[in-house]
């Protein structure tokens, strides 16, 4: 019975739906703090040293990194009051865009301008995981496309032009999964 939407009267139709909405923005920031801070993008980067960028890289996390992401939610949950139902609901909605997120398919163009108005499309998410860093830099949101574009970190180049990964993890060594759990604990530079 704590958090904003336990404080005030709304039915709950609306508090499912701004519940959803609060859940995702307030994974925008955590997601944008995963890249802006040294620690936790070490944690991060190894969602994002994927070279060959396809379904499976969903499952691509470190374990302290998976508890993070996943922290988010429960911050949500206490600020603004949302019960299991809604982070269900979320869970369920979420993971299907998740995993076509990181899929190889190159979505139709058409679905990024109409449906991809709303909700982070396959394509736009694609530009995260470029090896260059500023596009890696951007496109934070999970669900919804509008939280970049209000606070500066859309991007979009078209998917057939991006390389993907980390280019200090282009190396079979480096993608191997013992050096992939010790990473964020190394110091990790290109090799040359």
């Amino acid at each position: 019975h704590i958090g904003l939407f336990n404080s005030i009267q709304i039915p709950y139709a609306l508090k499912v739906v701004l519940g959803v909405l609060s859940i995702d923005f307030t994974a925008y920031w955590f997601h944008r703090a995963y890249h802006s801070f040294s620690p936790l993008w070490r944690l991060h980067r190894v969602h994002h040293s994927d070279t060959d960028l396809d379904s499976s890289s969903y499952f691509r996390f470190h374990p302290f990194d998976w508890f993070l992401d996943n922290s988010s939610v429960v911050t949500a949950a206490f600020i603004f009051g949302l019960d299991m139902n809604i982070i269900i609901f979320n869970i369920i909605l979420y993971i299907p865009l998740f995993i076509a997120h990181h899929a190889q398919f190159i979505f139709p163009l058409w679905f990024d301008h109409t449906i991809g108005k709303i909700i982070v499309s396959p394509n736009f998410h694609k530009v995260h995981h470029h090896q260059n860093q500023k596009y890696t830099d951007s496109n934070y949101g999970n669900i919804f496309i509008f939280w970049d574009k209000l606070f500066g970190t859309y991007k979009n180049i078209p998917v057939k032009e991006i390389k993907y990964g980390l280019e200090e993890f282009d190396s079979a060594e480096r993608q191997s999964f013992w050096f992939l759990l010790k990473s964020p604990f190394l110091n990790v530079k290109t090799e040359k």
